[in-house]
């Protein structure tokens, strides 16, 4: 009888992606889309079995901060790109109105919804009152996001919804995604969602679980190839994995967020006043990377995790 349900594990980001990468370039199949032709694979599925192991040690993949900031965004619930262009300018080309991108995940996971409460607060108080919950399920794209469109840069958001399910004494997500790009999007994607997954985890004080990635359409761009095969090329890396995220309060997200906004906000806090998890995090913002030198930036940094994660991954 043929062994069912085998999801390939993998321990680390860079694990993860050398893998994916190989199996695209060998196994995909060319399409054209609309934002150009790529090389795609169907149904993808991949679990990473640390989900603390986000981020990528390689020279090639220097976007750490673009991902810190991502996942502020997120936080930040404000759609408005000019919060993230800084850090990632290709949200220029996104659907947007007034400057807002309209398939923002930010204010469909933190905003408040009719009921008064965000879904993220939603499948917190599910869990906690039912740790067993199969309901616990935040919804990123629905049917009024989808309609008929041609502008190149017009699309509905690629992630469907994310699953959080206790099992075996651990909080798991599954993501599942409509469309991928696999060279960009994948590493963002999986570490802003698995950063997720930890604060619900640091919220209701439970064991971080595995994270489980689902694709229809996982592809790479042309555009890309030459730096796909650059990444491979390196090899495989050490393990890298950042430090147990530190609990959090209202007043440390807001100056965490602050501290990532493109603007001349006078943060209300020292670095120093914030636990070192969430002082580092700070770190990769703006306000404090343009404003040190390398090696000053780098001595700021508390845990050795992040800094190892900074000295490597970050192009200064």
């Amino acid at each position: 009888m043929k062994a069912l349900f085998k999801t390939p594990y993998f321990e680390t980001l860079d694990d993860l992606l050398n893998e994916t990468y190989q199996y695209i370039m060998g196994n995909g199949n060319r399409v054209i889309g609309k934002r150009g032709s790529i090389i795609e694979v169907n149904n993808f599925v991949a679990t990473l079995t640390n989900s603390r192991a986000r981020t990528s040690y390689s020279l090639d993949r220097r976007l750490v901060r673009s991902k810190f900031a991502e996942f502020v965004w997120y936080l930040s619930s404000d759609p408005n790109k000019e919060f993230i262009t800084p850090y990632i300018s290709a949200y220029n080309d996104e659907e947007s109105e007034n400057k807002k991108i309209l398939g923002a995940y930010g204010p469909k996971i933190f905003g408040e919804k009719n009921n008064g409460i965000s879904q993220f607060e939603r499948i917190c108080e599910q869990i906690k009152l039912r740790p067993e919950t199969k309901q616990a399920y935040i919804s990123i794209s629905d049917a009024s996001d989808y309609r008929i469109r041609s502008d190149k840069h017009s699309s509905p958001p690629c992630t469907i919804g994310l699953h959080f399910l206790y099992r075996d004494n651990a909080l798991n997500l599954t993501v599942y995604m409509r469309s991928n790009d696999a060279y960009f999007g994948l590493p963002h994607d999986l570490f802003c969602f698995s950063m997720l997954q930890e604060m619900v985890c640091v919220k209701l004080g439970l064991q971080l679980g595995k994270y489980t990635h689902i694709c229809s359409s996982l592809h790479v761009y042309d555009k890309h190839i030459e730096r796909l095969e650059r990444y491979l090329s390196e090899g495989l890396f050490e393990h890298l994995a950042m430090p147990v995220m530190s609990e959090f309060n209202g007043r440390i997200l807001q100056y965490i967020i602050e501290a990532f906004q493109d603007n001349d906000i006078i943060l209300e806090l020292d670095t120093s006043e914030l636990p070192p998890y969430w002082s580092d995090f700070t770190l990769f913002s703006d306000k404090y990377f343009l404003k040190y030198s390398k090696e000053d930036w780098l001595s700021l940094f508390k845990t050795e995790e992040l800094k190892k994660i900074a000295m490597n991954s970050v192009t200064v």
